[in-house]
C-alpha cells in the first residue's frame, strides 16, 4: 500500500510539472536578468509554537533597482515534525522601473495567507509539499481590488557530503511552485528554483540559486541569496 501510494504522489507532482513546463515553454524569456535577496527566520518558542518573519527584496537587474519589497510575518502550529500549520500577514510594495523608484511607487498590497506543509524522507531524499491559501488587497491608483489565490510548491533537498542536513553540510534544493488564481481558476504563474547551499549550524543555513518566474505572458530571470536563521529558545529538559 505504501508504494502504491508513493506511486501515486510521484505521478500526480510529474504531471504538475509537466503542464507547468508546457506552459513555461510557450513564454517568451526576458534577456534581463533580476537579483533576489531574501532572509527567513523561524523562532521555535515551544514544541508545538514558532514565529515565522522573512523579508525579501527583488531587483529588476542584478544590481540594485528595487522591483518589489516583500514583508511577511506569522505564526506556526507544529502538529508533529512532518506536518506544519500556519497563517500570517503579508504587505509587499512594488515599484516601477525607473531612476525616481522610490518616488513613483505604484502598486501596495496587503495580504492574509494560511498554508500546510507536510515532510517526508526517502533515503538521502527530503520531500516537502507546501499548500498556501492568499487574500489579496490590491492597492493600485487609488483603487483597491480584492483577490484570492492558491499555490502549491514541492521541494526537494538532498544532502551531497552527508547522509543527513546536519551542521557543515553542503546540499542541493530544487523546487517548483505553480500559482493558481481562484476566481476563474487561472494560471497566474509559476516559479522553478534550484539552488546550493550550506547548512552551517542547526539554527543557519545560507543558499545560492536561480529562479525562472513565468507568467502567462512573460518569463524572466533571478539570481537569488537567501539566509535561514532559526534560533531555538525551547527550555532543554
Amino acid at each position: 500500500m505504501d508504494t502504491y501510494n508513493r506511486s501515486t504522489k510521484v505521478k500526480i507532482v510529474l504531471l504538475v510539472l509537466i503542464a507547468t513546463f508546457s506552459n513555461i515553454c510557450a513564454q517568451k524569456t526576458t534577456e534581463e536578468i533580476g537579483s533576489w535577496e531574501m532572509l527567513f527566520n523561524q523562532t521555535r518558542l515551544h514544541n508545538k509554537w514558532s514565529l515565522h518573519s522573512e523579508v525579501q527584496f527583488r531587483s529588476y537587474d542584478v544590481k540594485p533597482n528595487t522591483e518589489q519589497l516583500l514583508i511577511r510575518g506569522g505564526i506556526n502550529f507544529h502538529y508533529n515534525s512532518n506536518i506544519i500549520l500556519s497563517s500570517g500577514y503579508g504587505w509587499i510594495t512594488n515599484y516601477v522601473d525607473d531612476e525616481n523608484i522610490f518616488k513613483q511607487q505604484n502598486v501596495n498590497e496587503n495580504r492574509i495567507w494560511e498554508q500546510l506543509i507536510l515532510k517526508s524522507k526517502e533515503n538521502r531524499f527530503n520531500f516537502e509539499h507546501r499548500y498556501r491559501l492568499e487574500q489579496r488587497w490590491i492597492e493600485a491608483n487609488g483603487i483597491t481590488n480584492y483577490k484570492n489565490r492558491i499555490r502549491y510548491l514541492f521541494r526537494i533537498t538532498v544532502p551531497l557530503n552527508k547522509k543527513e542536513v546536519s551542521d557543515n553540510t553542503i546540499f542541493f534544493s530544487l523546487y517548483n511552485e505553480l500559482f493558481i488564481a481562484l476566481r476563474n481558476a487561472s494560471f497566474d504563474r509559476n516559479r522553478l528554483y534550484g539552488a546550493i547551499g550550506f547548512q552551517i549550524n542547526k539554527s543557519c543555513s545560507i543558499q545560492i540559486g536561480y529562479l525562472l518566474q513565468s507568467t502567462s505572458i512573460v518569463s524572466k530571470q533571478y539570481l537569488q541569496i537567501g539566509i535561514n536563521l532559526n534560533p531555538d529558545f525551547r527550555k532543554v529538559k
